[in-house]
């Protein structure tokens, strides 16, 4: 999932090109989305770690499906959200989907 606005990006990490962001240094982090789905349609996305699925989000018809996440995470460890549903679903965009990860605590 890419995401179409960026509001914060401090040092670079989160990659807007590729969706991926890239966790700078060892520690628990705060990690979390909320995905809207678009008007008449269903939502299913999971948040992964490097290869590993995770927690899930789902919406459907306008409605807004959420996950926070507290997770130890290793320097160069890779998060993104990705779709999981098939082409009849889709998100919708701007300020109402959203990625977060931030440090907590080394």
């Amino acid at each position: 999932m890419i995401f179409d606005k960026v509001w914060l990006n401090t040092g670079d990490i989160y990659n807007p090109a590729t969706g991926v962001f890239t966790v700078p240094m060892h520690g628990l982090y705060l990690v979390s989305s909320s995905m809207m789905s678009d008007r008449g349609t269903h939502l299913h996305c999971h948040l992964w770690r490097n290869d590993q699925k995770n927690v899930g989000v789902f919406g459907t018809g306008f409605s807004q499906g959420s996950l926070n996440a507290v997770m130890n995470l290793n320097k160069g460890d890779s998060l993104t959200i990705r779709h999981d549903g098939g082409g009849n679903e889709n998100v919708y965009g701007l300020h109402w989907s959203m990625f977060s990860a931030y440090l907590i605590s080394k």
